[in-house]
């Protein structure tokens, strides 16, 4: 074999390898990508989630509160009708404050619910805005992932083009600097 024949098998081989390492680049960074855009959809419907959990927690809560504010008032009704069954005056006096303050315990109750069933709703509403956040995030690093692997592509085709390039200068200067002996190389002995 001459170093002719060679020299082109090099460069063919270097230009098929910077072929494929181009290849590999960008098939790595499409899947970088296909993979940071799952984890931004499921970032998206984690916020979606919990927005629906900070309005379920927050109908449950006026829920209980309306169920509360009911069993203060057949509390209170009670109250009337077993003050008014005994005889006692229910507009004044001690069985009027016995009642108004049954009544205040009650919305004290109310509040404590409804209360409770807003930070529930706040805490669904923070991790909603921070999957929202996750998700964006999520979809730059694919962009990103997906031009690193066409940058990594570029990258390998122009190394393997001036790879290529320097072989053959190599080869140029062994054939120019090669003495002439007559020689032939038919490939037979």
């Amino acid at each position: 074999m001459g170093v002719e024949t060679l020299a082109i098998g090099a460069l063919v081989t270097g230009i098929i390898g910077a072929g494929t390492a181009a290849y590999g680049a960008i098939s790595s960074g499409q899947a970088s990508q296909a993979s940071a855009n799952y984890q931004s959809q499921v970032a998206a419907n984690n916020a979606q989630i919990a927005n629906q959990n900070a309005l379920y927690a927050t109908a449950a809560g006026n829920a209980q509160a309306e169920q509360s504010r009911m069993k203060t008032n057949a509390i209170i009704g009670a109250q009337m009708a077993g003050q008014a069954s005994s005889g006692i005056d229910t507009g004044s006096g001690s069985p009027l404050d016995v009642r108004t303050s049954q009544k205040e315990v009650g919305e004290l109750d109310v509040l404590t619910i409804r209360n409770q069933a807003a930070r529930q709703a706040y805490g669904y509403q923070t991790q909603s805005m921070s999957d929202t956040a996750q998700s964006g995030l999520d979809t730059a690093q694919g962009q990103f992932a997906a031009t690193a692997g066409d940058i990594g592509g570029v990258s390998s085709i122009l190394g393997g083009a001036a790879s290529a390039g320097s072989k053959y200068a190599s080869w140029q200067q062994v054939a120019n600097n090669t003495p002439n002996t007559g020689y032939t190389d038919t490939g037979k002995f």
